[in-house]
């Protein structure tokens, strides 16, 4: 079942989730056929010879890419067991290690990394602020930080569903609500009870600028002409942002 508020959450090793969570195309080798992974991969410097840190690492996928395109060492972190089963046996690499741990609870010597990167797992903790200035005494002066997260315009229609209907039953508009309230918000998504963070846009900027980063870089990423054309019963997926991506820079 889903964690107590508060607790780390671990919603990946609960198996009706993971099952259903294992039939999404951007699950396993589908990762590259996500909306956002174009711009994600754009947003990260030069990896050659870099020491990186994947901090909720999933099923390994960014974590064996950023091996494979030359890091000298990537160090992959989750909470999820069943996720790091993956990760070692579909995605292991000589240069990277995996690790289970809350990333909310790991830590690291100062500047032990050239670059850390986040794929869609900040709005699953409490404490942003906390974990982004951690994530600043990791890297080493000049290292980049490259993340994505849900949008707060997304996070902010929950616990509805954000589309509002006519009578007909189509989609006329996104609603949201309680903008300015953050917080853990609960949604049903393939079980009751997954939560996720509301926080604001500027609370998101804010905490970067808040531990001594540069903000170098943000994207809304929006559905390519192809993607759409690959994926023609999503073009609503235009009409709303559903990601934000952040590179920032330790001066």
């Amino acid at each position: 079942m889903p964690d107590t508020p508060g607790e780390p959450q671990n919603i990946y090793d609960d198996p009706g989730f993971f099952a259903g969570y294992s039939t999404l195309e951007r699950f396993g080798a589908g990762w590259e056929r996500a909306m956002e992974h174009a711009d994600l991969l754009a947003l990260l410097p030069a990896i050659d010879g870099r020491r990186v840190l994947d901090l909720g690492c999933g099923a390994g996928q960014l974590a064996h890419y950023l091996a494979t395109s030359g890091a000298a060492e990537v160090v992959g972190v989750d909470v999820s067991e069943r996720m790091l089963a993956l990760a070692r046996a579909g995605w292991a690499h000589p240069r990277v290690t995996y690790q289970r741990s809350a990333i909310e609870a790991v830590a690291f010597p100062p500047a032990r990394f050239d670059l850390v990167v986040s794929s869609l797992v900040l709005h699953y903790v409490d404490d942003y602020a906390g974990l982004i200035r951690r994530c600043a005494g990791w890297l080493a002066p000049g290292g980049i930080l490259v993340y994505s997260t849900e949008h707060p315009i997304f996070t902010a229609r929950l616990p509805g569903e954000g589309w509002v209907l006519d009578e007909a039953g189509r989609r006329t508009r996104w609603g949201l609500d309680r903008y300015a309230d953050e917080g853990a918000r609960e949604e049903n998504w393939f079980v009751p009870g997954v939560r996720k963070v509301h926080r604001t846009f500027a609370t998101l900027i804010n905490g970067l600028l808040d531990a001594g980063l540069v903000i170098e870089r943000v994207v809304e990423p929006m559905p390519s002409a192809q993607w759409l054309r690959d994926h023609p019963l999503a073009g609503d997926e235009r009409r709303r942002p559903v990601f934000l991506l952040i590179r920032a820079r330790k001066p």
